[in-house]
């Protein structure tokens, strides 16, 4: 049971085995007192490996990383806390909300020993060393970056900030300030997923020329956390919503494949709605093309949601996880074989909670940090262009 939630839900994932994401009340925090919510406007910064400090890497790799969570909402409890929580070698050292009480009882659930009500309280506490911020979108990037310039390495929830610009933003305070700032993208960590990217990098489906990706989720009452359809809250409807997650699968999937231009369509009830349904049509520069189909009112009997490969040497899907090939003039299934027992969303937050972790203590190859998700979040912009001009809209 959530604490201080009346209900939540908990809706399909793109190969089983679990939701692939969490709803419910999440408590919206305000910010600290210098930092205004209001988009936050910088220069777009050239992407680039985020530099650690050596000493900084050693004095981590030796000690317990103490971290922190501010947002104890759904996504807090189903997820991030859990997940935490079975890490070794780390502490859960804090949990920040606006509602003091909330926080005090969550903090009592996980066994958490000190609850903040406000944020600037949490980032003035020397001994942690990181932040999961797990609030309302409007808060991502003023949390994110205070965190930042109070020395703390930060891991955000998704999606990463309400715009590209915002997004910009985060990543040049955590350049400046020296430290991690990683999106979650647990999706990448589903172990079909990541057999799947296998599959292409070792080129056994040839030359990939389309993908086609979505996620058609029922129509329900899911929606109780109310800033969701407040656009200066949320940034956007189900584009940011789950249009960030198919995308950014999509595009890891392909192995990092670069996007030409965009075509979208959105669709609203009414005018001053976020959108609930959304199709884009995306040309790589590869050659191959990315259909991203994506909507919050589906009226069928469960969600559906997939990624499927089409290449010159075989085709692979998501949902179910299939893989064929050409050989010798012969269709072969060569489906690999996936341990189903456990709960495929579940372990994928757990494995991204350990590589944010791992991160921090200096290991290499990091995935989902500010500069490479920098591209999808301007690919975001970029559907919103297309919708709002009807036109194609050139990207880079």
């Amino acid at each position: 049971m959530l604490v201080g939630a009346s209900r939540a839900r908990c809706a399909g994932s793109p190969a089983g085995g679990g939701s692939i994401r969490d709803t419910g009340p999440v408590a919206s925090l305000s910010p600290v007192s210098r930092i205004d919510p209001a988009p936050v406007s910088a220069h777009v910064i050239e992407a680039g490996t985020l530099r650690r400090a050596s000493e900084r890497e050693g004095r981590l790799a030796k000690k317990t990383l103490n971290i922190a969570l501010v947002g104890v909402g759904a996504a807090a409890q189903i997820n991030h806390l859990p997940a935490l929580q079975k890490l070794e070698d780390v502490r859960l050292a804090a949990l920040c909300d606006r509602d003091p009480e909330k926080a005090a009882r969550v903090a009592q659930k996980f066994g958490v020993p000190t609850a903040y009500s406000r944020f600037e309280e949490l980032l003035a506490d020397d001994a942690i060393d990181a932040v999961d911020v797990t609030t309302p979108n409007y808060l991502h990037a003023p949390m994110a970056i205070a965190a930042l310039e109070a020395g703390k390495h930060v891991l955000c929830e998704r999606p990463l900030a309400r715009s590209g610009v915002e997004a910009a933003a985060m990543a040049k305070a955590a350049k400046k300030a020296d430290r991690l700032l990683m999106c979650a993208v647990q999706h990448r960590f589903r172990p079909d997923a990541q057999l799947l990217r296998k599959f292409v990098d070792e080129g056994d489906l040839g030359e990939i020329f389309l993908a086609k990706g979505g996620w058609l989720r029922q129509k329900t009452e899911w929606d109780s956390d109310e800033w969701r359809a407040q656009k200066r809250a949320s940034g956007g409807g189900v584009v940011l919503d789950l249009g960030f997650q198919m995308l950014d699968l999509a595009l890891w999937v392909l192995g990092d494949a670069k996007v030409e231009s965009v075509t979208a369509s959105v669709h609203r009830s009414r005018k001053d709605a976020v959108e609930d349904s959304a199709t884009a049509f995306l040309r790589l520069v590869s050659g191959a093309t990315l259909t991203l189909e994506l909507t919050w009112g589906l009226l069928m009997e469960k969600d559906f949601a997939y990624l499927n490969l089409f290449g010159s040497g075989g085709a692979a899907l998501l949902n179910p996880f299939r893989v064929h090939k050409g050989m010798h003039g012969t269709l072969v299934n060569v489906t690999p074989t996936l341990e189903t027992s456990r709960n495929q969303y579940r372990q994928s937050m757990e494995a991204q909670i350990r590589h944010f972790a791992d991160a921090l203590r200096g290991a290499k190859n990091p995935m989902g940090l500010s500069d490479e998700i920098q591209p999808v979040m301007d690919l975001m912009d970029a559907i919103y262009r297309s919708a709002e001009q009807a036109k194609e809209v050139k990207v880079g």
